[in-house]
């Protein structure tokens, strides 16, 4: 009875932490929060602003609280210790004005493939995987990025095309393992004998040849 008294103590206890709602300046965040989305956009004409976060009773927060924004683009990190949002917030933002275009970084999980934005082709080696996970992060948020060719690797060399605002363009070339057999088929490789081996074969075929030539007329003239 005791185990069982504790046991509903416990149930009630227990509580799902979890971030409802993140607002700055009581205004809703771009795009509206959603738990699923990790990373959100806001713009303001302040110089301070102040990070609101609807929460479960007793959650502890960081993140909320008032700011003063130094910089154009300032970047606020809201978690409980188990969800973590990202929040850009462009200060005194200008919507005539747009950044430079670029790519500031890929990633595919699993794989280190150390990303330039100079260099525009790679190359990784996989196993059994039919689709990676690949993530980028750009200089600009209104810019367009395509990745085409991700998926079904049904090639030895399986090609992954990134392009960003249509005209920049990154290529991954997927290389995927093959199980070769100890026997290879049809690649049979031919090799000159040396001077001396080919010496040492006529001879043992001369004198091979003698043999049965003996043989033959011993078993004919002496039988």
């Amino acid at each position: 009875m005791k185990k069982i008294l504790i046991l509903l103590g416990l149930l009630f206890i227990v509580r799902v932490n979890a971030i409802e709602d993140i607002k700055i300046d009581n205004n809703k965040v771009i795009p509206s929060f959603n738990k699923n989305i990790k990373i959100y956009n806001y713009y303001t004409e302040n110089d301070n602003i102040n990070i609101e976060v609807k929460k479960n009773k007793n959650e502890t927060i960081s993140g909320d609280g008032n700011y003063h924004l130094d910089k154009m683009q300032n970047d606020f990190i809201i978690t409980n210790g188990k969800e973590k949002y990202t929040v850009h917030v462009f200060k005194k933002y200008d919507k005539n004005y747009k950044e430079e275009s670029y790519i500031k970084n890929i990633t595919v999980e699993g794989y280190n493939i150390d990303f330039d934005r100079n260099k525009h082709n790679y190359e990784i080696t996989i196993q059994d995987e039919n689709n990676l996970n690949i993530d980028y992060e750009l200089s600009n948020l209104d810019d367009k990025l395509e990745i085409i060719g991700n998926g079904n690797y049904n090639k030895t060399d399986n090609v992954i095309k990134i392009i960003l605002n249509n005209k920049d363009e990154y290529t991954i070339h997927v290389l995927k393992t093959q199980n070769v057999s100890s026997l290879v088929k049809d690649e049979i490789e031919y090799k000159e004998l040396s001077s001396t081996k080919k010496e040492i074969v006529k001879i043992i075929i001369i004198t091979i040849s003698c043999i049965f030539v003996f043989m033959f007329y011993y078993l004919l003239f002496i039988y």
